[in-house]
């Protein structure tokens, strides 16, 4: 748990949250919905794990209590993307602009597929195909066979985010200028590569644009999709309800701050973080708020996970130049009907953006830093927030959002290497 100096420390210099936001919501006093991941799951087609970016592994068998890393790959860059588990196989992309396939069970390669620029976002898999977008603003969709392009659409900006796809649409946030993408953004051909972004949802059959939503702004995050509405955060400080079909505004949600996170759609909730560390707890319905915590961050820029009872998610904390003490990133559990925070856990790193995976005992997640140290990798946790095992990661460690499948966590890092580790 953080200690009562530093949450002293933190408070003062987040003394702006609660001026953005109004001071915490409380909750909503019911508990409507349900959970949409109700069946076991066998698939981690997706960014999240499903379209409705929950992250929860439902009836998966954990890794072992002392695990081992059951192979490697080494790709010729740093891993960025999370990878994603269907069919047997494992496809990822990467920061030299390749996307992977291997065989989940082996690690043997099964194909690469060059883009021109550099691949931060999941894949995801639907139907014998995967769809993923690159900084070169275009959207792939490869037969998940034979690693051959079936069609390519350029967008118009920088894509960081990951698709949706349900049913024959695939739903994509496009451009990434702020200051992780803005050297690319200006290096590219685009004409509002360094100051717009969309929302696209695109056939997934020929690639053409079923409709189109201007944000005049980046869209990072992946969309959270239901039957009728489509969820996503933006770098304008809004969070956007669109309709599904058509494209159109349903209800906007005054953030306050960018939103890198992912939303999950979960119990007729939209659950998300911002980038001023706040989470927020937003009705699906109606886009008020149900209510806020704010775990004394500088900021969230990974995504939530949600399970029957709470909403995990990570942190990277305030460090200044005058504070002579070091701050941690932590992983947090929040109660999801209330928002009171249930425990946190501090790591030894600096950030904590990658997103984690909640199974019924188990949550797995990842470690970055701005540099190369040791120090960072993989944590297992039990969800009463107790740490089970943690495995190191070279370079930069792990930015990325692990995949759990039939007892394997699978994990890229940014010491460009694959791992499988059961």
């Amino acid at each position: 748990m953080m200690n009562s100096d530093r949450r002293s420390f933190l408070a003062a210099a987040s003394t702006a949250s609660f001026g953005l936001l109004g001071g915490c919501v409380g909750p909503r006093g019911d508990d409507s919905g349900s959970h949409p991941v109700s069946e076991p799951v066998t698939e981690w087609p997706s960014f999240r794990g499903d379209r409705y970016n929950t992250g929860f592994a439902r009836g998966v068998s954990p890794t072992s209590a002392d695990p081992s890393v059951e192979w490697t790959y080494d790709a010729d860059g740093p891993f960025w993307g999370s990878p994603v588990v269907a069919d047997g196989a494992v496809f990822v992309g990467n920061a030299d602009g390749t996307v992977y396939a291997f065989d989940a069970a082996t690690g043997e390669e099964r194909w690469t597929f060059a883009t021109d620029n550099r691949i931060e976002g999941s894949p995801a898999y639907a139907d014998g195909t995967v769809y993923v977008g690159s900084y070169d603003t275009r959207v792939y969709a490869i037969d998940a066979d034979s690693g051959e392009a079936t069609w390519r659409r350029d967008l118009g900006g920088l894509i960081r985010g990951s698709p949706t796809v349900v049913g024959e649409t695939a739903y994509i946030g496009v451009g990434c200028h702020n200051l992780a993408c803005a050297v690319y953004a200006e290096e590219s051909d685009a004409p509002s590569a360094t100051d717009d972004g969309w929302v696209y949802a695109l056939d997934t059959v020929t690639g053409e644009t079923d409709w189109r939503y201007g944000v005049g702004d980046e869209v990072v995050s992946t969309p959270a999709v239901d039957d009728d509405t489509v969820y996503v955060g933006a770098s304008d400080d809004t969070f956007y309800a669109l309709d599904a079909g058509s494209g159109e505004e349903v209800w906007t949600y005054d953030v306050g701050d960018m939103v890198w996170s992912s939303p999950t759609l979960a119990f007729d909730t939209v659950y998300f973080g911002d980038w001023n560390g706040i989470v927020h707890a937003v009705d699906a319905a109606s886009g008020e708020a149900e209510w806020t915590a704010d775990p004394f961050a500088r900021y969230i820029s990974g995504s939530v996970a949600v399970d029957d009872s709470g909403v995990y998610v990570g942190d990277t904390p305030y460090n200044t130049l005058d504070d002579p003490n070091t701050h941690y990133g932590e992983m947090h559990k929040f109660d999801r009907r209330s928002g009171e925070e249930l425990w946190s856990f501090e790591t030894d790193a600096l950030e904590v953006g990658s997103s984690p995976v909640v199974t019924d005992d188990r949550l797995y997640f990842g470690t970055h830093g701005q540099t190369d140290r040791d120090g960072l990798g993989v944590y297992g946790l039990t969800t009463d927030g107790d740490e089970a095992w943690f495995i190191e990661v070279g370079g930069r460690g792990v930015g990325s959002s692990p995949a759990l499948v039939d007892g394997t966590l699978y994990v890229s890092g940014t010491d460009g290497r694959m791992y499988a580790i059961e």
